[in-house]
């Protein structure tokens, strides 16, 4: 969706963005925050709420890929006494000072 389609379907009017800060600027009613069980609007600029379309987006397709996504492998464990590296077993592992 590009910019325009997406800032045609909200009510646009004077205010302060809540996400880059800028002040009288067109901004929309995209929601509303609950503190000590009053709710406050909401209200981002345009490019503020493209970008956070952009985030929904974003991270609808990373949850959905995670779905789908089959689980790996539980990873074998190692014999006791064997080092989980390739490293030679001839000599310890360093430490840290």
């Amino acid at each position: 969706m590009n910019p325009r389609e997406l800032w045609s379907r909200l009510d646009w009017q004077d205010g302060n963005c809540f996400r880059c800060e800028q002040m009288d600027v067109p901004v929309a009613e995209i929601g509303d925050i609950s503190v000590a069980g009053r709710a406050f609007p909401l209200s981002a600029c345009q490019w503020c709420v493209f970008r956070l379309e952009q985030l929904h987006y974003t991270m609808s397709e990373r949850a959905v890929r995670r779905q789908n996504t089959p689980a790996p492998a539980p990873a074998q464990p190692h014999p006791i006494g064997q080092w989980p590296t390739s490293a030679p077993l001839d000599r310890p592992p360093a430490h840290v000072a």
